[in-house]
């Protein structure tokens, strides 16, 4: 199907040289796009990517020609690559597990990239039972920044190995962290608040901080509770919750120097998040917003705050999030420092069950994974890697502040390990300590057997 694997790694190892010896435009040096294309022959080989989107996000990896500059840019690299590689690009229209299982077993190749859910992967043991192969295996530089940043290798990490990487040059697939935070700067300078930015700025972003805007931005004198101002919400995912725990440096799950994972959700740290959420809950501080994406009272300025996964702060990922019903600015920051927490670190964002990536099913050919995806996931035709985001940050942000956390958010977050937990009883758990129903320390106590438990059968078992 390609030519022999000693003539194409011969064929590599001259162009790399001859690529070397020359200016190159783009970030990986061994593919500049001057080149001959046929010098790397990979005789019509079809490439396959089962690309799902996520959240209805509008932005594809398969866009309609025209569709937008970024969108034609990305059928170019297609072009491009086709052309020097020999090779077609086959971008599929969703990714289905249960599909590429039935291929698998029947010899046929379901697709050479996929983006999953990282819980449906781990969940189902695709990884700990070798249906995906390492790129770590592979002969590229996984750790250049072209794949991704050091969260989302984690985020499809396993043992030693990493089997998961995104197009972090092209910034999609959106990176799916959560939880992200905002502010509405209207209700923060109506009611004579400092601006989170500048209190950051300060060494003041703190929970103490935000527990006295909280009591200043709070006024329920309508009788009407959709009416009614305040600060912050706690709703039906908890957003508020995760963003606590993690701005007073608590983790669900720590991997320790033995490389297996514990259970830690019942530390001190993570106790002193869950009370905290609780007492503002309690005084009646913060309300209960009810539905998840409770983006209405904050574009009416009913709120100062709202937490969500990243992407509802992004215009390229659907027509219900902030940049399409919000009609004022709207400014990214992240939660604010606890007491047991950094606060010089931005780690305040997880890649979590949720999260997408791309992985590489077993049956797929690492040799063509190597040739191609250096080049392939290179900054789009006239981008570079300073000026990749010029659009991304035009179109998204309302100051120059507002994109300098979101790429904290982003570059920063780290992988939380819940896809090994359950991750739905958790997160019940965490709305029923925020409403008052069981304390912080009782409940984390309680599930420690069941969830180590569940990280011994889904991880560490399987490190043995």
């Amino acid at each position: 199907m390609k030519r022999s694997k000693t003539a194409v790694l011969l064929i590599a190892i001259l162009f790399i040289l001859a690529a070397c010896s020359q200016a190159v435009a783009e970030v990986v040096p061994e593919y500049d796009p001057s080149t001959d294309p046929d010098e790397i022959d990979l005789l019509g080989y079809e490439y396959k990517i089962a690309a799902e989107t996520h959240g209805g996000g509008e932005y594809q990896l398969s866009p309609d020609p025209g569709s937008s500059d970024r969108g034609d840019k990305l059928l170019q690299r297609y072009k491009d690559t086709e052309k020097k590689f020999n090779v077609t690009l086959n971008i599929q229209d969703g990714s289905n597990l249960g599909t590429f299982i039935t291929e698998y077993a029947a010899g046929i190749k379901y697709a050479d990239l996929m983006i999953s859910k990282i819980a449906d992967v781990f969940n189902g043991k695709y990884v700990q039972n070798g249906y995906f192969m390492a790129f770590s295996d592979m002969d590229i530089d996984l750790f250049s920044g072209l794949y991704g940043t050091p969260g989302t290798l984690e985020a499809g990490s396993f043992g030693n190995k990493y089997y998961s990487i995104v197009a972090y040059y092209w910034g999609v697939p959106t990176p799916y962290t959560m939880p992200a935070m905002w502010f509405n700067p209207r209700v923060i300078s109506d009611y004579q608040q400092t601006s989170p930015h500048e209190l950051n700025e300060q060494g003041e972003w703190t929970w103490a901080t935000l527990e006295k805007m909280c009591e200043a931005i709070h006024d329920t004198s309508n009788p009407d509770k959709e009416q009614q101002t305040y600060a912050l919400a706690y709703t039906s995912e908890p957003y508020l919750e995760f963003a606590a725990l993690f701005s007073n440096g608590a983790r669900a799950v720590t991997k320790n120097a033995d490389g297996k994972l514990e259970y830690t959700l019942n530390s001190s740290a993570a106790i002193e998040a869950m009370d905290f959420v609780q007492s503002l809950a309690a005084r009646d501080l913060i309300c209960d917003g009810g539905d998840r994406q409770n983006i209405t009272p904050f574009v009416e300025n009913k709120r100062a705050f709202f937490l969500e996964f990243t992407h509802l702060g992004l215009s390229s990922e659907g027509s219900n999030n902030l940049s399409y019903q919000m009609q004022d600015a709207y400014e990214w920051i992240y939660f604010p420092t606890g007491p047991s927490g950094d606060p010089t670190s931005n780690q305040r964002s997880a890649y979590s069950y949720h999260s997408r990536i791309f992985y590489a099913p077993i049956n797929s050919d690492a040799e063509v994974h190597s040739l191609l995806l250096p080049y392939l996931l290179q900054p789009l035709p006239g981008e570079t890697e300073d000026t990749w985001q010029d659009v991304l940050k035009r179109n998204n942000f309302y100051s120059e502040e507002s994109f300098e956390y979101f790429q904290m958010i982003r570059d920063d977050a780290f992988f939380d390990y819940t896809p090994f937990i359950p991750f739905s009883d958790m997160q019940s758990m965490l709305l029923r300590i925020t409403r008052g129903n069981r304390s912080a320390s009782e409940s984390f106590s309680s599930v420690a057997e069941q969830y180590q438990s569940s990280l011994d059968k889904l991880y560490n078992d399987y490190l043995e």
